[in-house]
């Protein structure tokens, strides 16, 4: 795992969040990207093929795009907790930096069940 920077700062705005790095980087994640990246048991394995993909693309498409509520989990991870959809996934800070940088957080690869 390559070394990133430490989440600062978390703004929450009407359709994105904006992250501010300890290297003084900012990026900005639209909550719609969030949905679709989650990386829980039920919303991993949506991304595995085209049609599931898309699927899942029109699912959350369909949801209102509202500003979640977000707790940290422990001092690696963030929860975040929709008012409507998928509630479940933890977001390894590694995931959002990722996700910050437009890189595929799950580096390609499908989803795997069953303990890592």
């Amino acid at each position: 795992m390559s070394e990133i920077a430490k989440l600062k700062r978390l703004e929450r705005f009407e359709t994105e969040l904006k992250m501010t790095w300890s290297n003084g980087t900012e990026n900005k994640v639209a909550y719609t990207d969030l949905r679709y990246w989650c990386p829980c048991a039920k919303c991993s394995p949506r991304r595995d093929s085209e049609e599931l993909a898309s699927n899942l693309n029109a699912e959350i498409s369909s949801l209102r795009n509202a500003k979640p509520d977000v707790d940290k989990v422990g001092g690696y991870a963030l929860h975040f907790e929709w008012s409507d959809g998928c509630s479940s996934g933890i977001y390894r800070f590694e995931r959002l930096w990722d996700l910050a940088l437009s890189k595929d957080p799950d580096g390609g690869r499908k989803f795997v069940h069953g303990a890592w």
